[in-house]
């Protein structure tokens, strides 16, 4: 069974990124076809990147780093969850990428954004060359969530779309696709 880590990309107090985080992963169990597991960087706790090779060496030294290359490195695939902060994706998620290379590599990725009127486009955007300069395969199928706190509960909860309800079901469609076959063609 190929494994797919679901990475909630933002520390923030009174967040919203766990909720598309922890939503497309409770989509993402009931699609099935890969092992689903929600990865939250707020309890991974990294700090900020402190190795002294770059991670292109793969020598890591530090345990934090020897850990969070495991759990990464058994992954097939992934699924970013980003919110948007100033036109780019979040310091958090950046500081956990870079700290690993091989862990990443020919392995598909898919993004889910949010943030005001483009709904965290353009982070996903530079999501994508990041990406592709660690040879991951960032598909094109994502979800998008557009001024997201204008569709909040009293109590703080989203109330999701059926147009990203879709648009996660495309995206685990070809994730779980692209994971498998990702996967052999590594394998061999």
């Amino acid at each position: 069974m190929t494994k797919i880590k679901i990475i909630a990309g933002s520390i923030r107090p009174g967040r919203f990124n766990i909720q598309p985080a922890q939503w497309i992963y409770e989509l993402a169990t009931q699609h099935g076809g890969a092992d689903f597991e929600l990865i939250d960087l707020e309890k991974v706790n990294l700090p900020f990147y402190n190795e002294a090779k770059p991670a292109m060496y793969h020598e890591y030294e530090l345990p934090h780093t020897k850990n969070w290359a495991k759990i990464i490195g058994e992954a097939d695939g992934f699924i970013w969850v980003t919110p948007e902060y100033n036109h780019s994706f979040s310091p958090v998620l950046k500081n956990a990428i870079d700290y690993l290379n091989l862990e990443w590599n020919y392995k598909p990725v898919s993004l889910v954004s949010y943030g005001s009127a483009a709904g965290g486009s353009r982070a996903a955007e530079h999501l994508r060359g990041v990406a592709g300069e660690l040879r991951m395969f960032d598909l094109r199928e994502q979800v998008i969530i557009p001024h997201y706190y204008n569709n909040l509960d009293d109590e703080g909860q989203y109330k999701w779309s059926e147009a990203e309800e879709s648009q996660a079901k495309a995206l685990l469609d070809e994730l779980v696709t692209w994971t498998k076959k990702l996967k052999a063609a590594r394998e061999n």
